[in-house]
């Protein structure tokens, strides 16, 4: 099965998809961090870059022509910590998604994007694409997944839309399993709470022996609003007045470039300060690239380039239209990047990406459909 990634970014879905056996036709990808990780680990997959650009006649027959395009549009302006700005930012982006699509017409889709994609607009935005879709002929589902049940240690929840050409059925076959559902599920919260207090190591006044000797101080550096740690060993990060909490740990630090937020297994997200936390027997740390890699389902050392060839990534990377600045700029950086690869641009291009595991699970299913099974 062969695949076109849109908005690759560091390539969850090849990750995920070529222990499948599934072969990616092309990549589209315009940061220059991970077209250079994409362009050290899959040499001979081209990256036809900023996709506003892109004619997609080529892929729309004949060998190049895909089964599945997957991609995640942006998300800045769909999400509820931004501006929601909706299609009017860089979310609008999802509109050369739909091009793509329309033009090369693939047996299946797989649209990525957060959960305030929803809201948008007042729905107004979701609805665009699904009306978008439906007039192409693709019969569709959707569905939130949330990472942390698919092997990660983060809450990660994630919109995904799935699109089958003329077959509505197959699209639910790939994200549902009837037979398989509970409609009584616990809350994670709930089932945390379980988990702590057959440890014995619930909150204080719930046999919390731990969380006695774990107090911390919690709050942004000058004082103002932090981070309040509730409820249970897991416990929520929300913003609060600084004060003491109890709390076993939080990663992060005010110059992280990733950090962990919602809750102390939450999402991993791009940029920003973390809050700190400090005490006389505890000392916090910043997450590392290679955590971040892991969160996502990544392997060890996936975003590092040191000891890259930095002229071949150049020789791959360099486009035609780019002038001298830019071409020297680019060599600047990958020599950078190859000699010892910092840890900010692996931080969001690690935030910024898909999780593997979810990836895998919806290749499966994309997989044991084929041919209407």
């Amino acid at each position: 099965m062969r695949y076109l990634s849109l908005f690759s970014g560091i390539e969850a879905a090849s990750v995920a998809w070529e222990p499948l056996g599934w072969e990616p036709v092309a990549f589209c990808e315009v940061d220059a961090f991970p077209s250079a990780v994409l362009a050290h680990r899959w040499p001979d997959v081209p990256n036809l870059g900023d996709i506003t650009k892109v004619d997609w006649s080529e892929y729309a027959r004949g060998k190049r022509k895909p089964d599945v395009v997957v991609g995640g549009s942006p998300c800045q302006s769909f999400s509820v910590a931004g501006n929601r700005e909706g299609l009017a930012g860089e979310s609008g982006l999802m509109f050369e998604y739909i091009r793509a699509v329309q033009c090369i017409m693939p047996g299946c889709f797989v649209w990525e994007n957060v959960p305030g994609a929803f809201t948008s607009e007042d729905g107004e935005a979701f609805r665009q694409l699904l009306s978008e879709m439906d007039a192409l002929g693709y019969g569709l589902a959707w569905r939130v997944l949330d990472a942390q049940f698919f092997g990660v240690a983060q809450r990660r929840e994630r919109v995904f839309l799935v699109g089958c050409l003329g077959d509505p059925r197959r699209a639910a076959r790939i994200l549902f399993e009837p037979d398989g559902l509970r409609w009584d599920t616990p809350s994670s919260r709930e089932k945390r709470q379980e988990l702590a207090a057959r440890a014995g190591r619930g909150p204080a006044g719930e046999g919390g022996a731990v969380a006695k000797t774990l107090q911390v101080r919690c709050g942004c550096e000058g004082g103002g609003k932090g981070a309040l740690v509730q409820d249970d060993m897991s416990a929520t990060l929300s913003t609060s007045q600084t004060q003491t909490v109890f709390a076993p740990v939080c990663l992060g630090d005010d110059n992280a470039k990733a950090a962990c937020d919602v809750d102390m297994c939450g999402a991993l997200k791009v940029g920003g300060s973390a809050p700190i936390m400090g005490g006389a027997a505890y000392e916090v740390r910043r997450l590392m690239p290679v955590e971040c890699e892991r969160l996502q389902g990544f392997p060890d050392g996936h975003t590092d380039l040191t000891g890259a060839d930095p002229d071949a990534l150049f020789e791959r990377m360099a486009r035609e239209d780019m002038d001298e600045a830019e071409r020297k700029k680019l060599r600047t950086r990958l020599r950078k990047w190859c000699k010892a690869c910092p840890d900010t641009p692996r931080y969001k291009a690690c935030g910024n990406s898909m999780a593997v595991p979810v990836m895998r699970w919806i290749g499966e299913r994309i997989a044991m459909t084929e041919g209407g099974r």
